[in-house]
């Protein structure tokens, strides 16, 4: 039997690199070996127990080098992508509800692979700060496309000062001219969402004004709420942070944001779903998405390769063993900083 290292989580929200049983593959099949790996929000908010998702071998940013395949597309040696998100089939959701690519070996299923899953990258995407930022970079890009499909901002708030976050006040700002921008968040540069002035910011805001919520789930609630009270005329949202199902008080009556949220995946339909909710103050586009479509993480590969994007948001890059202790003293305390700096995105290095 054949064992592969992983950083595998422990009972508490630790973890730790250990030795796994590499699995077989089946017809249909294809099997990874990750080179460069990121650690995303959405893996932080599992390891501190905000998510119940069931895989003990999180990551689902990242490249990788095929090393076993049936498919003539994929031949051995190349370099590839995975997109996380099944566009229809929930039980393949990568680092979450399969083993991701923390891993010196993830195996890719027959049914992603026949989706489309796996996406060819050209040589140097497995680079820390490609491979590691091309997911959250296509989810911005993914962001604003649907925006514009409703109105043309000349505002923007961007409630979250994390990757997320940064990357997409850069991608807005490259898409419109002139856009004025307001940062929430906890950065030196950001306004901090307890500032007694940040009303009195958002309401004088011109409109029509783009969202971008991109909190963790704990704080996408409170920040909704609070753009939909303040912020006055046009509204286009993108809840681009999870949160639980259920309504929400919002101004004009109660709404389920999570299903509203949940309308786009994996950039289908084509034909991006917005909710409009129509408010006292003016009207409310409400939208978000969960995965993006092969042609948004491609793009966000050529974007990155080309030096366009980076923002400085990439600030570890760390090997497995190393990963492992960053994410534990990140857990151990209540500041995201290691080695004098603030954890914002994490390269983690698994093979060469």
């Amino acid at each position: 039997m054949s064992l592969h290292r992983a950083l595998t989580r422990l009972p508490g929200g630790r973890v730790e690199v250990a030795e796994l049983p590499t699995p077989a593959l089946e017809t249909g099949d294809v099997m990874l070996a990750p080179v460069t790996a990121g650690i995303c929000g959405t893996d932080w908010q599992v390891l501190r127990g905000l998510r119940d998702d069931p895989s003990t071998v999180l990551g689902h940013e990242g490249v990788a080098r095929v090393v076993a395949s049936s498919n003539n597309d994929l031949t051995v040696g190349s370099l590839v992508t995975v997109n996380p998100t099944h566009p229809t089939d929930p039980s393949f959701l990568l680092g979450h509800n399969v083993h991701g690519l923390w891993a010196e070996r993830t195996r890719i299923p027959a049914t992603a692979v026949r989706a489309g899953l796996v996406l060819p990258v050209p040589e140097g995407a497995e680079r820390p700060g490609v491979a590691a930022l091309a997911e959250p970079l296509a989810s911005a890009l993914y962001g604003v496309e649907i925006a514009l499909t409703v109105t043309k901002p000349a505002a923007l708030v961007v409630w979250g000062d994390g990757i997320v976050g940064r990357l997409a006040r850069d991608v807005w700002q490259r898409e419109l001219a002139d856009l004025q921008v307001l940062l929430v968040g906890h950065g030196p540069d950001a306004t901090d969402p307890g500032d007694p002035a940040l009303p009195e910011l958002l309401a004088g805001l011109p409109g029509p004004v783009g969202v971008v919520i991109a909190t963790p789930r704990t704080g996408t609630q409170d920040a909704l709420t609070a753009v939909d009270r303040h912020v006055q005329g046009p509204l286009v949202v993108d809840v681009h942070g999870g949160l639980s199902a259920g309504p929400i008080p919002l101004s004009a009556g109660a709404v389920d944001v999570a299903a509203v949220r949940a309308l786009n995946c994996g950039g289908e339909p084509q034909q991006p779903l917005v909710r409009r909710i129509d408010r006292a103050s003016g009207p409310l586009h409400l939208y978000g998405h969960r995965g993006v479509s092969g042609a948004h993480l491609t793009r966000a590969v050529n974007l990155l390769l080309a030096g366009e994007s980076d923002l400085g948001v990439l600030t570890h890059e760390v090997d497995l063993e190393g990963a492992a202790d960053l994410i534990n003293a990140v857990l151990g305390s209540e500041r995201r900083m290691v080695g004098g700096r603030r954890v914002l995105k994490t390269a983690v290095r698994i093979s060469a």
